[in-house]
């Protein structure tokens, strides 16, 4: 498995930071023009209102304008988009640093410094976790920000400067504890999120790979399978009378296996098919389709003697072929299942169920053991031996896989001699 080097992790943090920039960037001048709008700051200082903001604009636009063409300037020049971000947060920084500290020298403690003092406990809690990705980088924001300030509260010498002091001071610590506690964390996570992502990539590729070999081996098969049991049927029809009777015997399990492994095989290709179907949604009626199902099995048995109940509109929202797949599949399981009852029922139903419908195919039929239920939708686990009820054991794995295809859930309950009762649920449907 690859592993991710330094400077790809160091060029998905960039981007993280890039994303979140976009709109921080551009909160100081929103926040500056409220301080300006509404302090007498402008008013009785318009030359250093001017200066601070053409800075606070210069960085803006800095951060901006690199965190919105990330794409085009980071693979080319990474080094001159981490600088130019950088600057921009700084210069940020440090002219809003400057700016809490003249309120303070303008104004002492009185309202003005603290629109401004808060301002800044704001800006740094939201740019700890803009730029947590970057620990060196947050550490000179928040020295830009508040060490100026601590200083000249401390010089000042007055009761509140000192205890603004030890507030900026405790508030720096908990900002710079923060930043590196999230900087772990967040180093930790995108390596977890990247290896997930590489995992998901190779998985999705080996199960590609595997329905493609399932595909072209099956496809393959068919050729062959075919031969083995028409030239087996042309000796037992040309030389009946030269063969005894086990020869005959031999020659008869032949076609029997080979038209079980062409049943195996086609079940494989379908399996393989619903996998790689394209889904194209449309209004399916299911009853209608329960019901030719069910006339397609009456018509292979026509003296069979069961009762039928399909409760009729129910619809869905789903791929007519796929859906068609999974239920043709369930009604055959019902109808295989409860071919031994002197009295069989098989019924197709839906009710709501915690705000969802939830379709339903009953039979009173053979039933199985719950406590094998997990073997009930994987390939060729079967509860019933050949003998007792033909088959592949992949028709419930394919409904399963069509269920999954929806983002639905698929679950059954049964007694042994009972019968059995498969419920199923769409993520997309409509009733």
């Amino acid at each position: 498995m690859r592993v991710l080097n330094d400077k790809e992790k160091v060029q998905y943090a960039m981007r993280d930071i890039a994303y979140r920039s976009r709109i921080s960037a551009f909160l100081y001048l929103v926040i500056f023009g409220i301080v300006i709008g509404f302090t007498p700051f402008y008013a009785d200082y318009k030359s250093f209102i001017t200066v601070i903001g053409i800075l606070l604009l210069t960085g803006s636009l800095m951060r901006g304008v690199s965190a919105w063409n990330y794409v085009k300037v980071f693979p080319k020049y990474p080094t001159l988009w981490m600088l130019v971000n950088g600057i921009g947060l700084l210069v940020q920084a440090g002219t809003w640093g400057v700016l809490s500290i003249m309120s303070i020298e303008y104004y002492g403690w009185q309202w003005t410094t603290m629109v401004i003092c808060l301002s800044s406990a704001a800006f740094s809690a939201g740019a700890v976790i803009t730029v947590s990705t970057s620990l060196p980088l947050i550490v000179m924001y928040l020295v830009c920000m508040f060490v100026p300030t601590i200083i000249v509260t401390v010089i000042n010498g007055t009761d509140e400067s000192l205890i603004a002091a030890l507030l900026f001071t405790t508030y720096f610590v908990f900002l710079l504890s923060a930043a590196k506690r999230l900087n772990n964390e967040y180093w930790e996570a995108l390596d977890n999120t990247l290896l997930l992502k590489q995992r998901a990539r190779e998985l999705e590729l080996k199960n590609r790979e595997l329905e493609s070999f399932t595909y072209s081996v099956s496809h393959d098969l068919r050729a062959p399978l075919r031969s083995i049991d028409g030239f087996s049927k042309l000796i037992l029809e040309d030389a009946w009378q030269k063969l005894d009777d086990i020869e005959r015997e031999y020659l008869q399990r032949v076609r029997a296996a080979a038209q079980k492994m062409g049943v195996l095989i086609d079940d494989l290709l379908l399996l393989s098919d619903v996998s790689r179907a394209v889904y194209k949604p449309e209004y399916v009626d299911l009853s209608r389709m329960v019901a030719n199902n069910l006339e397609k099995l009456r018509q292979t048995d026509p003296n069979r003697e069961i009762e039928v109940e399909v409760q009729p509109d129910i619809k869905a929202t789903g791929d007519q072929s796929l859906l068609d797949i999974a239920v043709s599949n369930l009604v055959a399981n019902a109808w295989k299942y409860s071919s031994k009852k002197p009295h069989a029922k098989i019924r197709f139903a839906a009710r709501e169920q915690n705000g969802q419908v939830v379709y339903y195919i009953k039979d009173n039929g053979e039933g199985f053991d719950t406590r094998y239920i997990n073997k009930l939708f994987r390939p060729f686990q079967r509860l019933h031996t050949d003998d007792e009820f033909p088959g592949t054991g992949i028709g419930l794995a394919t409904v399963q896989r069509v269920i999954d295809r929806y983002g639905g859930k698929i679950w059954a309950n049964a007694k042994v001699g009972r019968g059995a009762t498969f419920y199923f649920a769409l993520t997309n449907h409509m009733h």
